[in-house]
């Protein structure tokens, strides 16, 4: 009866009851986009209710005013050139109480529709308001909706433990600087096209392309808390990638990425230059090179690919986000199960690492971590949150929606500019001690190998991410274990020599494959990328970094496993192309 009730008044709310209150624009913020959203969320606070039902008790307005430019080109040609000018808007309107509410559940049909709208581009206060309301009418109607469901719900199960839905937190308030939104999009025109240039010179290569993604403004978040912050937003990333075909037929692709907090931060034109020229022979190289069919034993993995390990096998791990609410037992069955959330205070890694998550600290022995930020996308301060100390999990990444073991949040809830918050990374750091030098590491892999009558080992540069290198036959797969690499080495124990190999698939690998490391580098790469976590959902394809996905940062030392299993992947090979490439007829 409640929720056709609930049905049969939903076209008929109106925002406020009578004349609402007049409350004057901030004019000395000198932010229309900020007034707009304190002075529309003031008046829903006030005045949103449906008759005879329970009103928020909590909204939140997030929102963006971003730059946003696209380039890619390909053979010295662009394919693609967008300039262009985006608010997105997320309104969170919550009923019921801290305790429980309409959030975070899971119906038969799905999820809950996550409130995401775009607001008008122009600084025109009434054109503002009008869609902040026609949102908020929105979120509102579907919060009451999603209520009856989740109680309903809930009344036909027992439920063991009472854990708060959402979390309490202190208001915040900060207006950051305003960043320049200007972009010299011919300049970087001229960039990609003399990047992509690079591959008319290699005709064994079937594909190429450079794409460059580059925001730049301010993100916002006000709530009914008293929550007023401002935070600049600025992000810009290039990739260089490339595929070819093997005469086998096999499908192989390479890729170089490189992010950056802006554009001036990325490499200089040069050093891209000749970052696309080692790609373009790295891959030559790799289509001439053998199979290597199966491999059972120590690798070591160095630069990208250690911290890839740690990204793809802990790092979702380390979320304490605690899984919706599910109405049925088949969809509970399907959400991401984390392996080590009940598992705080015993050991997941070996003794010698120790992992902290730090988005307070913007760089790493004078490298940019992209992660950093001074509020998370809840209005929660930014933390250093030590998680794994001598081997021993200490901790997880918390938002506001809190677990047994974890009641607050620990300024970890993270989101996307059009996705919503969820406990995930940010600057993922890793240390060894004791640590070996890159040559021992070598050294110990050869003698491991000598020990077990081995003529060789491998050792792995570079794991494969479709999203970045384009490799279409490993799209659709879902979330690999881990992914399969694009350089891999056979380093023979009688000299040291290393010899390229390709095909290689890793067969079986989770967070508890870490306790085979035996021995990690003394010096540590940052590597930087889009990342999508267990809780805003695993994607294989994240969208562009910072607008569609997280930028995250990684510091990890190289690693050696005492065992792992590789194999050729599974499945046919596609007939290689049948004329040949026209830069042969140039």
């Amino acid at each position: 009866m409640r929720r056709a009730r609930v049905a049969s008044l939903l076209t008929c709310l109106l925002l406020g009851s009578g004349a609402p209150a007049r409350t004057p624009l901030l004019a000395a913020q000198g932010d229309p986009l900020l007034d707009a959203l304190r002075v529309e969320l003031e008046r829903s606070a006030s005045g949103l209710a449906l008759p005879g039902l329970e009103r928020p008790y909590f909204l939140e307005y997030a929102a963006a005013d971003l730059s946003i430019l696209d380039l890619s080109a390909s053979l010295g040609a662009l394919v693609d050139s967008r300039l262009d000018h985006a608010r997105p808007l997320r309104a969170d309107v919550r009923v019921g109480s801290y305790e429980l509410d309409n959030s975070e559940f899971l119906g038969r049909h799905g999820p809950s529709p996550r409130g995401s709208w775009g607001l008008v581009l122009e600084d025109d206060s009434l054109a503002l308001r009008h869609d902040l309301w026609l949102a908020t009418d929105t979120a509102y109607k579907q919060a009451l909706e999603q209520m009856a469901q989740k109680r309903s719900a809930l009344r036909n199960r027992m439920q063991t433990e009472a854990i708060p839905d959402f979390s309490r937190a202190a208001p915040a308030a900060e207006l950051g600087p305003e960043p320049s939104q200007a972009f010299d999009v011919e300049r970087w025109q001229g960039i990609v096209k003399r990047l992509s240039a690079v591959f008319r010179g290699f005709s064994a290569i079937q594909e190429s392309r450079v794409d460059l993604h580059a925001a730049s403004g301010s993100r916002y978040l006000v709530n009914g808390e008293g929550t007023r912050i401002r935070q600049p937003f600025t992000v810009a990333g290039l990739v260089v990638r490339a595929s070819t075909q093997a005469e086998d037929g096999m499908q192989l692709a390479h890729y170089a990425p490189f992010y950056a907090r802006e554009l001036s931060g990325l490499p200089s034109e040069p050093d891209l230059l000749a970052a696309a020229r080692k790609l373009a022979e790295e891959l030559s190289a790799l289509r001439a090179a053998p199979v290597l069919e199966r491999y059972v034993g120590p690798v070591l993995f160095t630069g990208p690919a250690a911290a890839e390990v740690f990204l793809q096998l802990l790092a979702p791990e380390l979320s304490g986000q605690r899984p919706p609410l599910a109405e049925d037992d088949r969809t509970a069955a399907r959400l991401p199960q984390g392996r080590i959330a009940e598992r705080v205070g015993r050991k997941i890694l070996p003794l010698f690492l120790s992992a902290v998550d730090d988005p307070t600290r913007s760089d790493y022995a004078g490298r940019a971590l992209l992660g950093s930020y001074r509020y998370d996308e809840q209005g929660v301060a930014a933390q250093r949150v030590s998680l794994v100390e001598k081997g021993i999990l200490r901790s997880l990444l918390m938002s506001r929606r809190p677990r047994k073991e974890i009641a607050a949040s620990n300024g970890h809830g993270r989101a996307s500019v059009y996705g919503a918050p969820s406990a995930e990374i940010s600057n993922l750091i890793l240390e060894a001690s004791p640590a070996k030098t890159e040559p021992e590491l070598e050294k110990a892999l050869r003698d491991s190998c000598a020990q077990q009558g081995m003529e060789y080992g491998l050792r792995i540069d570079l794991l494969d991410l479709p999203f970045l290198s384009g490799r279409e036959d490993l799209r659709g797969r879902g979330q690999e274990a881990l992914s399969p690499p694009v350089l891999a080495y056979k380093v023979y124990v009688a000299d040291g020599r290393r010899e390229l190999v390709r095909g290689l698939s890793v067969s079986d690998a989770d967070v508890r494959t870490l306790r085979e490391i035996t021995a990690a580098g003394d010096v540590s790469g940052v590597w930087s990328r889009p990342y999508v976590g267990r809780g805003l959902g695993f994607s294989s394809a994240p969208g562009p970094i910072g607008t569609e996905s997280l930028a995250v940062s990684v510091v990890a030392p190289a690693l050696l496993f005492d065992e792992i299993e590789l194999k050729r992947a599974p499945g046919a090979l596609p007939r290689p192309v049948l004329l040949p490439n026209p830069a042969l007829a140039e």
